[in-house]
């Protein structure tokens, strides 16, 4: 793929990562289950528990799983055919 339609490819799937992550952390369809995972992340007693629940309701923390599925649905590496293009498309998104 050449690079021109890279960076397209880059800013096309910037886009519904950010809607996702922004519509589940902020937006009113989601209030309950996010405040539910706001409790459980400031008064659970285990490390691990505080850190997951603390996942959904971090706008940046929750991106980086959206980014995740969405690299695997669309394949999408920048840069390079490997793995590390899938690295770089990563962080890129």
């Amino acid at each position: 793929m050449p690079l021109s339609e890279q960076i397209v490819w880059l800013f096309v799937i910037a886009i519904p990562v950010a809607c996702v992550a922004w519509t589940v952390t902020h937006e009113e369809i989601f209030r309950e289950p996010r405040e539910y995972c706001a409790k459980k992340s400031k008064e659970s007693d285990q490390l691990f528990t505080r850190k997951f629940f603390y996942l959904f309701t971090c706008e940046y923390c929750f991106s980086h799983y959206v980014t995740i599925f969405f690299l695997i649905v669309t394949k999408y590496r920048l840069l390079l055919v490997d793995w590390r293009g899938y690295l770089i498309s990563f962080f890129a998104i």
